[in-house]
Parts: C-alpha cells; sequence; structure tokens
C-alpha cells in the first residue's frame, strides 16, 4: 500500500464536492447505525474548467453540509502541506494533514481508531 500511495501524481482535477455527493448516494442507502465517509484528498478542490477556487470550495463544503444533513459524519485526511489554507474551511476540526506520506498508514490508523473508539 505504501509504494502505491508514494507513487501517486496529482491529476487534472479534484472535483471534491462531486465525490462527496456520489459517495453519500451510496452510503445513505446502506443499513448502518453510523455511517462515515473518509475522504483522502492530495489536494484543494479543483477543476481546469472552473476559474475561481473559491467556488470549488465552497461547493464542497456545502456537499459536506448535505452529509451531515443525512446523518454521514465525514472526515478528510489531507496529504497536502498547504492543506491548512483550505481544509478547515471545508471540514472545520474534522482533519488530518499528514506532512509526510510515508506517515500516512499510521495517522489513518490512528484516525480510524479515534473515530470508532
Amino acid at each position: 500500500m505504501k509504494g502505491r500511495l508514494t507513487a501517486m501524481q496529482a491529476g487534472y482535477s479534484t472535483r471534491m464536492g462531486a465525490a462527496v455527493r456520489h459517495a453519500a448516494h451510496y452510503l445513505e442507502h446502506q443499513q448502518a447505525d453510523k455511517k462515515l465517509l473518509l475522504i483522502l484528498t492530495d489536494g484543494e478542490p479543483s477543476d481546469i474548467d472552473v476559474d475561481d477556487p473559491q467556488l470549488l470550495t465552497q461547493d464542497t463544503r456545502q456537499a459536506v453540509k448535505e452529509l451531515d444533513q443525512k446523518g454521514i459524519y465525514s472526515y478528510c485526511i489531507s496529504l497536502d502541506p498547504r492543506a491548512d489554507d483550505y481544509v478547515r474551511d471545508i471540514f472545520g476540526k474534522r482533519v488530518t494533514v499528514v506532512d509526510n506520506v510515508q506517515r500516512l498508514p499510521e495517522r489513518m490508523t490512528q484516525v480510524f481508531v479515534t473515530l470508532t473508539g
């Protein structure tokens, strides 16, 4: 797993709001007492077709609010060392920034234990 994660490269778009809504569609139909959407991202919401990055951040924040309304808890793990500039605006306190990808497995375990404990 470590090898695949460290080999990841950024692409053209991070359509986070759309991805959150898509995942919510499947999660809301699951029978469970608690539902968690764990989001692992390498950067801020972006799209090659959108000129205003604030629009995408606002859209993702709205998608997270929609999750809350559906009873789905969201949590973000960001691999972007500059994430503090935007990620709390989207997720509030439900975020962990991992500056070193080598520590990702350890940090994911910590987050999962904290969220499910």
